[in-house]
């Protein structure tokens, strides 16, 4: 891959012509990509208000020629730079093959890779630590021998207390969602008469809600405190 940027006057780009020539002679039995600001277009319809085929524009067209090279197949904007005027004073040209940043249009390349899938990122949520178990897990896997050098065998150690923790981490809103229900079954069985009245269960009930719904509420609150809430979202 090589990153070109061309200067703004045709005589300073003749460098870059000959560099480009150069290195497709040395790369012809490899794949190889070039990406950056040129600063010329190829054809007339790159250009608003021009359509003049210029000798900058057969340079650049000579040396894609000699290399062999072809432009990708692009979607998105067409002109990639504009000189940010209005009504007759505006011109827009495609200046940017493959990708360009700057003050320009970004491109980007699409690599056609296969990536294994390697899960998500852990993420400690702060409910875990009320769990009755929480510090039994702690103390038990801290506890453990491990072999290598201090900062291995902390990695091994957090390694799998990550494995133990994930085993608290049942949803909080899909559990207050299911003992709402049980909750709400209760008191309609006893209220149809199905079941005999159960002050106490139905009060164990109420606290395993109360309980979850704050669990529910931790978690929550702690995916909020993301970068664009803290910024603003617009009010969308």
């Amino acid at each position: 891959i090589s990153f070109v940027y061309g200067l703004c006057d045709r005589n300073g780009r003749q460098a870059l012509w000959r560099e480009l020539t150069h290195c497709a002679d040395l790369f012809r039995a490899e794949p190889w990509l070039i990406l950056g600001d040129f600063n010329v277009t190829r054809f007339g319809n790159e250009h608003t208000s021009s359509r003049v085929v210029t000798k900058a524009m057969h340079d650049l067209n000579k040396t894609v020629q000699t290399a062999e090279l072809e432009d990708l197949r692009s979607s998105g904007l067409f002109y990639t730079w504009s000189n940010m005027r209005s009504a007759a004073g505006a011109i827009s040209k495609k200046l940017d093959r493959a990708m360009g940043i700057s003050d320009h249009s970004p491109i980007t390349i699409q690599m056609r890779d296969i990536h294994q899938y390697r899960g998500r990122p852990f993420k400690f949520l702060n409910f875990w630590a009320k769990n009755e178990l929480f510090l039994h897990v702690v103390r038990q896997e801290w506890g453990r021998d491990h072999k290598g050098s201090p900062l291995a065998v902390i990695h091994k150690k957090l390694k799998c207390l990550k494995v133990r923790l994930k085993e608290f981490s049942t949803r909080p809103d899909s559990k207050v969602a299911e003992l709402r229900d049980r909750l709400h079954q209760l008191q309609l069985d006893t209220q149809d008469g199905l079941q005999p009245p159960s002050s106490e269960h139905e009060k164990q009930l109420r606290m395993e809600v109360v309980n979850a719904a704050r669990e529910e509420e931790a978690l929550f609150k702690q995916k909020s405190r993301v970068h664009w809430l803290k910024e603003g979202d617009s009010n969308t």
